[in-house]
């Protein structure tokens, strides 16, 4: 008993000295990083730059919480999708800074390493292992996956939780194992700031103690301790509703986050080679060897008390690999088990099981610390960088002059899209429209949060495909009078230059400048201006954005649903192009193209995107019914009424191509021989201005810009390739004071060029089309409100009434 409180003494002591060597450790790391000569590192790291810095200036105004920024995405809600606890964080540390934004970095940084240093001596404390514990705090900062996230990814959000993570996991551990009430509050509250930090993170860590407590029942058998567990962390996401109500209203929970899934994944090899980093960099997730050694030597001598946390490590290992994606991606919801960014949880767990493991020996204990040093010390180079110091200031401005947006901030007006694919990462952002002489922007950085989104994919997605004509159109309807192009993806698209700058000339973008990585267009326009435009044609569907790619003079409809079109409002279109199209009413749709065909529009199905039908899971539409078809590397030859066709073969990855033929229509104008049968794919039905076509040629067309079949697609409609829609530029006045927009026009239906979104009243008229805002002549005040106020306060305030009523009741019980 009294060699115990002699250690409780000493830990005493470890509080109040280790601070001040965390401290001394948190400055040397901040002198390393401002003499690195890299610094800000990291791919997301001026995107937490910039919104700090737009806080802090807001702030400055006497706006507290900022509702808009004009800047990005032509327009976005800046803090309402992605946590705002980290840019207010930033803000605090750009007052600190004395205004400097790459000394609010530095702070940043600095605090991260000291305050998620600071709790492990207090639970080491906890513990009973206080030596242990203090120097887990000075060893967490330098974990080669925390390092990655700072310094690589440039994830400062993420990093700012790391502070909170330890403290959460720990009381979810002394929870489990002794059943105190007390660390119920705290594991709230914990969780609460790590929701505030990012919110995806958190719902990574939720997920990890999922598995935690799936293994400690297998092991304990206590199930009530681990759904309090459960229940805690539920209160952590209703207590913060006023926000999330908002947050999941769209925006990142509106995407497909199934491609970006993959990318979270690795060889089991990579995860945990410490030689890789050696060799390849330090751009990809590390486990490390030494945490693995941790892991076996926990599993095979640990008892159960920490040999969970040792378990449920390796279970999230095995989890990262590509062999477990296989299998995770089928899960419902699996598009959010990007396994890799759990390597730290993981990590987290396995420290505390060592914290917990007071049977192991010192000579062991000091061997496994041993290691972990040495398994960090690759990847300190990420703070050390170069070491040249070479002042920030002359590495952005030189940044900024060889990829031309300092001349491109001269010469716009309005907004600049940059046409590069994110290479220069939030960085690229953060130059055009927060540093130098900034301007506005269609692109930005934190996607998620754009309203303009499926705009923005479009462009990057058309620019790939060579689709230059729609690009330098639809920057135009976004509002963009300078276009700057990264020349290198004209060579990795194997697209022409030449193209390029016709496509410019003819929408009437004009070279203004160019060097050797990138060439800068600018069309001359009134300083605030706007768009009416009329299309000669829409397509409706899913793959109505294909379409309006290969012919830009297509308008790309909102719904696709057809029940949600008039008559009167289609019937003004010499064409309908129905591309992936759904409806409630099947009998409503048909007679709405019937009612169009009658007219004299021309309506266009592609029929490998007609619905199925409900009752029997048929495709059919107006008497005809499609049948499905699979070819092996390529079409076979084409008999249609421009003649015959012999299409490119598929590209790599779609040698195998499912799509469908067509029976029953009345005239028919394109054939194919497959297995000595004569099957149609293209021709009229009911009347020749209802044209059918399958065989997913569209699709094929924009993977192999396959001439002939580009041929045979204008041949259906009329409509060219070359033809753009007809636009005419107008002035527009745009003011912008807190959390109000006041827009004056002298033309009705105009596109401001401004994003949509439904924080926006007026009491004059607004719609929006294509996620753009339309206006009429006139002046039109648009007000701002937070989203969702009630719904997500009333949230909150069930949060904080449920769970006092659940501890009242857990404290009478135990009594």
């Amino acid at each position: 008993m009294e060699k115990k409180l002699k250690k409780k003494n000493k830990a005493i002591y470890l509080l109040f000295l280790m601070p001040f060597v965390y401290f001394a450790t948190a400055c040397f790391v901040v002198w390393l990083v401002k003499t690195s000569g890299i610094y800000p590192s990291g791919s997301d790291t001026m995107y937490h730059v910039y919104r700090g810095d737009y806080v802090y200036n807001a702030i400055k105004s006497g706006n507290w919480y900022p509702l808009y920024d004009s800047a990005w995405y032509n327009g976005v809600e800046i803090l309402r999708y992605w946590s705002p606890f980290p840019a207010y964080v930033m803000a605090f540390c750009q007052y600190l800074a004395g205004g400097s934004q790459f000394g609010a970095y530095l702070f940043y940084i600095g605090g991260v390493c000291f305050l998620g240093a600071c709790v492990w001596p207090f639970i080491g404390r906890g513990f009973n292992r206080p030596y242990l514990g203090a120097f887990i705090g000075l060893l967490w900062f330098f974990m080669p996956n925390n390092l990655c996230a700072i310094f690589i990814e440039g994830n400062l959000a993420r990093s700012l939780s790391m502070i909170f993570l330890p403290v959460f996991i720990y009381s979810v551990y002394k929870y489990l194992y002794n059943h105190k009430l007390r660390y119920i509050p705290l594991m709230v509250f914990t969780f609460l700031l790590m929701e505030l930090c990012h919110l995806g993170y958190a719902g990574m860590v939720a997920i990890a103690v999922i598995i935690y407590g799936i293994v400690y029942m297998i092991q304990k058998g206590r199930k009530k301790a681990v759904l309090d567990v459960v229940i805690s962390m539920i209160f952590g996401f209703m207590l913060l509703g006023i926000w999330l109500v908002a947050s999941l209203r769209g925006g990142i929970t509106s995407l497909d986050n199934s491609e970006n899934m993959a990318n979270f994944f690795q060889n089991l090899w990579t995860t945990i080679n410490p030689f890789e980093r050696l060799t390849r960099g330090f751009e990809y997730f590390y486990f490390g060897f030494a945490a693995l050694v941790v892991i076996v030597f926990g599993i095979l001598f640990g008892y159960k008390k920490s040999r969970t946390g040792f378990v449920t490590g390796f279970i999230i290992l095995l989890m990262t690999t590509k062999s477990a994606y296989a299998v995770l991606k089928h899960l419902p919801g699996s598009q959010y088990l990007w396994m890799l960014r759990f390597i730290s949880i993981a990590l987290c767990m396995i420290l505390m099981s060592f914290l917990m493991w007071d049977r192991l020996k010192k000579t062991l204990v000091l061997m496994l610390c041993v290691l972990l040093v040495v398994d960090t010390i690759p990847s300190l180079s990420l703070i050390v960088g170069e070491h040249n110091d070479i002042s920030v200031q002359e590495r952005m401005a030189a940044r900024q002059d060889s990829t031309l947006i300092s001349s491109a901030q001269a010469v716009t007006k309005q907004r600049l899209a940059l046409m590069d694919e994110s290479i220069l990462g939030a960085t690229g952002s953060w130059l055009v429209s927060d540093y130098g002489n900034p301007v506005d922007a269609t692109f930005g950085a934190g996607r998620e949060a754009a309203n303009t989104s499926a705009n923005i994919v479009n462009l990057n997605k058309a620019f790939a495909q060579g689709d230059f004509l729609y690009v330098f159109d639809r920057c135009l309807e976004l509002g963009d009078d300078s276009v700057l192009v990264k020349k290198s993806l004209l060579k990795q698209y194997n697209n022409s230059l030449y193209d390029l700058e016709a496509a410019a000339n003819t929408v009437g973008y004009k070279k203004v400048e160019q060097n050797s990585d990138y060439i800068l267009y600018h069309i001359e326009t009134p300083d605030n201006w706007g768009v009416i435009s009329s299309y000669r044609a829409v397509a409706i569907g899913s793959g109505a954005a294909a379409i309006s790619m290969q012919f830009p003079a297509v308008k790309t409809a909102d719904s696709a649903n057809l029940n949600d079109y008039t008559y009167e409002e289609l019937s003004g279109y010499k064409e309908v192009f129905l591309n992936g199209f759904t409806y409630d009413d099947k009998e409503t749709a048909e007679d709405l193209v019937l009612r169009l065909s009658r007219a004299g529009v021309k309506v266009i199905i592609y029929a490998d995107g007609i619905p199925k039908d409900k009752r029997t899971h048929s495709q059919n539409f107006l008497g005809v019914t499609c049948s499905l078809i699979t070819f092996h590397n390529g079409y076979p030859d084409m008999d249609t009424r421009i003649g015959t066709i012999y299409p490119d073969m598929f590209p790599q990855g779609h040698t195998t191509w499912n799509t469908v033929y067509i029976d029953g229509l009345d005239t028919v104008w394109g054939t194919f021989y497959d297995n000595g049968l004569n099957l149609d794919f293209y021709g009229t039905v009911n009347n020749d201005n209802i044209i059918m076509t399958g065989l997913n040629l569209t699709y094929f067309y924009s993977l192999t810009d396959d001439v002939s079949v580009g041929q045979l697609l204008s041949n259906m409609s009329g409509i060219s390739s070359e033809e753009l829609p007809d636009r005419k530029i107008v002035p527009l006045k745009v003011e912008y004071g807190n959390n109000e927009i006041t827009i004056t026009s002298n033309n009705d239906n105009v596109n401001t060029t401004l994003a949509y979104h439904d924080i926006f009243s007026s009491s004059s008229d607004i719609t929006h089309r294509n996620n753009l805002m339309y206006v009429n002549k006139g002046t039109t005040v648009i007000k701002m409100r937070y989203p969702y106020l009630w719904q997500g306060a009333l949230v909150s305030a069930a949060g904080v009434v449920l769970m006092v009523v659940w501890l009242i009741v857990k404290r009478r019980n135990n009594n």
